[in-house]
């Protein structure tokens, strides 16, 4: 008589998971652009502070992309936590391609006005828009991560780049209620740096944090 296991004390050891909830995903986006955007407007205050306004078309423009982005990359990877046949998680390509508008604009506006990089660049300002987005990013990457791990992400790899894009659209979301230059060469810099280097970030720690 062959040995076989004892599916009963198999069963015991089964404890209940609670299914992962797509909305939740939405939750976390909404608290990082809201607790980020007031912790940014608290400590630094408000662009309209130094001026600028809220309504300033290039700041919807660089608000709302970067909204879609954001957005994009949430739902692509709420798909990914709960894989199923016939899914679809290309949506953020779309997005993205979108976003890409904001650099060529910057290089046909820098190419026709002739106005020097290093005008356009405001270091200090730029390196403290890099540092608070990326700051946020980082604190949203680490809630989006955990929330993922949840799930059964069955590319690890590409669910890293969302993350961190989705992460870092969030965090410069938050910072652009600062910041007071509407110049589109300034945003296409930092806001780009910001963003590749969370999609970086992403790609490096997501993959080992939610493999299984």
């Amino acid at each position: 008589m062959t040995d076989r296991p004892d599916l009963d004390a198999l069963a015991d050891d089964l404890r209940p998971v609670r299914p992962i909830r797509s909305w939740s995903v939405a939750a976390i986006a909404l608290l990082a652009a809201m607790g980020g955007g007031m912790l940014v407007i608290g400590l630094i205050g408000a662009r309209s502070a130094y001026g600028p306004s809220f309504a300033d078309p290039i700041f919807v423009l660089r608000a709302g992309l970067l909204a879609l982005l954001a957005i994009a990359c949430l739902v692509s990877i709420a798909r990914m936590a709960r894989p199923s046949l016939g899914s679809s998680h290309g949506g953020w390509r779309w997005a993205l391609a979108a976003a890409a508008i904001v650099p060529l604009a910057a290089v046909v506006v820098a190419i026709a006005d002739g106005v020097p990089l290093s005008e356009r660049m405001h270091m200090w300002d730029g390196m403290e828009c890099l540092r608070w987005s990326l700051g946020i990013a980082l604190a949203t990457g680490a809630a989006l991560t955990l929330w993922l791990r949840r799930g059964a992400p069955v590319y690890p790899e590409r669910a890293g780049w969302l993350v961190g894009i989705a992460a870092g659209s969030l965090g410069a979301f938050a910072y652009a209620l600062h910041c007071p230059h509407d110049d589109i060469v300034y945003i296409a810099i930092w806001n780009g740096i910001a963003l590749v280097a969370a999609a970086v970030i992403g790609r490096l720690a997501v993959p080992h944090a939610i493999r299984w």
